[in-house]
């Protein structure tokens, strides 16, 4: 064959390869984006369906199934409520439903501008004549059920969520989105997926056909930050002539929070200073490498002392990665000294256990040893709780936070503690894994708040409870903590805290749940806030009562000027939407005159009480 044809023919064949595999990948990102899309759809169209019980309260379809009339006043105002929902959620409907004599009625809905309009908006007991027999099936089933309609209101994908009211009636609630919209918002992420998909096809194309030279000379470089990465490190260890190292691999644990929340231009500004941090700390035999997005590694080649440590160990928590926006990190590491060929595989083996055990450095040859250790206290920890939890020696204790200005107590925080069967008094960091283990997280919340009900359901003292997003999920333990507040006598002395970072997870469920508490007369703070996005204006939207501030950022606020203005300008921009500021662990009188002056009045602290069973 002519060598003309020949390289015809090569690129005819490089060419047929390289469509067909831009196609696989085009149906690949379509495929996935899809999968995607539907399944945050049917997660948006499930929590929207169960927001509807919570919506309308227990109560409405304990009346409704009793054949008791619902006043217009009433069903006007959870109609309302709903139609702003539906509209919060961008959902054409949502709504309840009863069975009756076969025949399915609207017990609850919302309705749009549209049905004002034009005079369709639904009533209460509306027949609904268009009812599926899946619809109707939806009454007795044990798991929502999903269906695609047709009726007079338009074309849907709807869901169906089956409860029980405290007579044993069943009644559904449901959410539906419009085909079109549904169609609508496939068609534009798919589109974009396509578009982007093979825009990047080809530039990788591009790139690697004109300047293959040049990346294989940066492929050593963290492109964002300048420093070297893990094919650097990889290509040293393998190519160096000495045969014992120590290496650390080091987990920033917030960087991957921060950089879905402020983007990677910010979370990159993050890890160079962290890198800089260290590049200037680590002996003069030291390398610093980044390893991934939130992973760096530091390398000695001589192992005669333990520098590392004590370069890691030195890292301050208190002091802001950055200070616009003023982020906070904290660090876990694992290090391993010895062959070069499992360098790097060994600390990856003490990293995780120091994850895994909350700690901020473990080293590999101490591993298996502690990891035994570990266990045989997880086994003996598991039956002393279970214990506890049997024997009710899981108790609160309560500390005062006081008015620095009034010099009087303002209200009590609720703290779980653990009496072991010797007396022994354990705080939370001590059985807390366990039971997060155990799943028995949400029955310490409930024993607590139970124990706080009884303390003070006779008195006027206010009082705070810290709940998290996972007690929020939970249906049971939500609707046991609305049940209490609505038989409290007064709701309006109960603060519930939040962490912050619940609060960003998981921001729509907890909004969502922070109207209920508020509805039934509860306050709402957020805790632990500065520990990472310090995002006050977002947060506000929670529509918050208060904010506790973390304990890292308190603690330093005489020694750190960062801290201390931080605090002030926090303090006065709260003040200013009339939120109360809390400072916890206030341990000495310095920093009680440090908050001060910062403007806090509200703190916390061994200074002024400790945690005690008793309310004095």
């Amino acid at each position: 064959m002519p060598k003309g044809m020949q390289k015809t023919s090569w690129l005819l064949y490089g060419f047929a390869v390289f469509f067909i595999s831009l196609f696989g990948y085009i149906y690949y990102t379509y495929e996935t984006t899809r999968s995607e899309i539907m399944a945050n759809i049917d997660s948006k169209l499930l929590n929207a369906a169960v927001s509807v019980k919570h919506i309308l309260g227990d109560d409405y379809h304990n009346t409704v199934n009793a054949g008791l009339p619902i006043s217009s006043s009433t069903y006007k105002e959870k109609s309302l409520a709903l139609s702003e929902y539906a509209k919060q959620m961008q959902l054409a409907y949502v709504y309840a439903m009863v069975l009756r004599d076969d025949k399915v009625y609207f017990s609850a809905s919302s309705y749009t501008q549209k049905d004002q309009n034009t005079g369709r908006v639904t009533q209460f007991l509306d027949a609904y004549p268009e009812a599926t027999e899946l619809n109707k099936e939806a009454f007795y089933s044990t798991e929502p059920v999903f269906e695609i309609s047709q009726d007079q209101w338009g074309y849907f994908k709807s869901i169906f969520v089956t409860f029980v009211d405290d007579n044993g009636q069943t009644y559904i609630t449901g959410a539906d989105i419009t085909i079109s919209d549904l169609n609508q918002q496939l068609q534009q992420s798919v589109t974009r997926a396509m578009v982007t998909s093979s825009f990047f096809f080809f530039i990788a194309l591009l790139i690697a056909g004109l300047y293959f030279l040049q990346l294989k000379r940066s492929l050593s470089t963290d492109a964002r930050t300048g420093f070297a990465n893990h094919v650097a490190l990889e290509y040293h260890i393998k190519k160096t002539t000495k045969h014992r190292m120590e290496l650390a691999i080091i987990i920033i644990n917030e960087l991957e929070d921060i950089s879905s929340f402020y983007g990677s231009e910010v979370s990159d500004k993050v890890m160079a200073n962290i890198l800089r941090y260290f590049q200037s700390r680590i002996p003069r035999d030291g390398g610093i490498y980044r390893l991934t997005t939130n992973k760096i590694a530091l390398l000695r080649t001589h192992t005669d002392e333990h520098n590392i440590d004590e370069v890691i160990n030195a890292f301050n928590n208190a002091i802001p990665a950055l200070k616009e926006p003023f982020i906070y990190v904290s660090l876990s590491a694992g290090v391993a000294t010895g062959n070069k060929l499992l360098l790097i595989e060994n600390a990856h083996i003490a990293l995780q256990q120091a994850k895994l055990n909350n700690q901020r450095l473990i080293r590999y040859e101490n591993v298996f040893k502690q990891v035994e250790e570990q266990f045989k206290s997880n086994v003996f920890l598991a039956k002393e709780v279970k214990e506890a939890f049997d024997n009710n020696r899981i108790v609160p204790y309560f500390q005062a936070i006081y008015n620095n200005q009034s010099k009087a107590v303002d209200h009590y925080q609720c703290l779980a503690r653990m009496v072991s069967s010797t007396g022994r008094i354990h705080a939370p960091d001590y059985f807390m894994m366990v039971l997060k283990r155990s799943r028995m997280d949400g029955p310490l919340r409930r024993t607590i708040f139970t124990r706080c009900i009884e303390q003070f359901r006779k008195t006027n003292v206010r009082w705070s409870i810290n709940i998290t997003a996972q007690d929020i999920l939970d249906p049971s333990l939500s609707e046991f903590f609305e049940l209490q507040l609505r038989r409290y006598p007064q709701p309006h002395n109960i603060i519930f805290q939040f962490h912050e970072r619940d609060a960003i997870a998981y921001f729509g469920e907890i909004k969502t749940f922070i109207s209920t508490l508020k509805n039934k007369g509860a306050q709402v703070f957020i805790n632990e806030f500065g520990a990472g996005f310090s995002n006050l204006p977002h947060i506000r939207k929670l529509e918050i009562d208060g904010l506790k501030l973390d304990k890292g950022l308190v603690s330093q606020i005489h020694t750190n000027k960062d801290n201390y203005l931080f605090i002030e300008n926090l303090v006065k921009y709260a003040q200013q939407l009339k939120l109360d500021v809390i400072a916890e662990q206030v341990d000495n009188e310095q920093i009680a005159d440090a908050l001060a002056r910062a403007g806090v009045t509200l703190m916390q602290g061994s200074h002024f009480a400790p945690p005690t069973p008793y309310i004095h």
